[in-house]
């Protein structure tokens, strides 16, 4: 079962549709994208699970997500991954288990 973040605050738990695996457009419409608001971003997490964005959410001026952004410094903490993490999660967020990406 993955976890959504959404910008209104609310975490929802959320399965594919097919109890398996989600797909694109599942993704896409989860992380509430459109032909004009870019793709998804799928970022690896150190626990074999996966966040999904917004892949322009930042350049494109979306929202903090305020829990999703706590969550992401609690699995990604930048004291041991300094590297390309500035700790801002933009937009409504997906967390999943890899399996569920398949």
């Amino acid at each position: 079962m993955a976890t959504l973040y959404k910008l209104d605050g609310s975490v929802l738990e959320v399965k594919p549709n097919d109890k398996k695996h989600f797909t694109y457009k599942e993704l896409r419409d989860f992380v509430k994208l459109d032909d004009n608001n870019g793709m998804i971003e799928i970022v690896p997490l150190p626990d074999n699970r996966s966040i999904v964005v917004n892949e322009e959410g930042k350049l494109i001026g979306l929202e903090k997500n305020e829990k999703a952004t706590e969550f992401w410094k609690k699995v990604y903490p930048i004291e041991k991954y300094p590297e390309n993490n500035d700790e801002l999660i933009v937009g409504n967020a997906l967390v999943c288990d890899e399996i569920e990406l398949e």
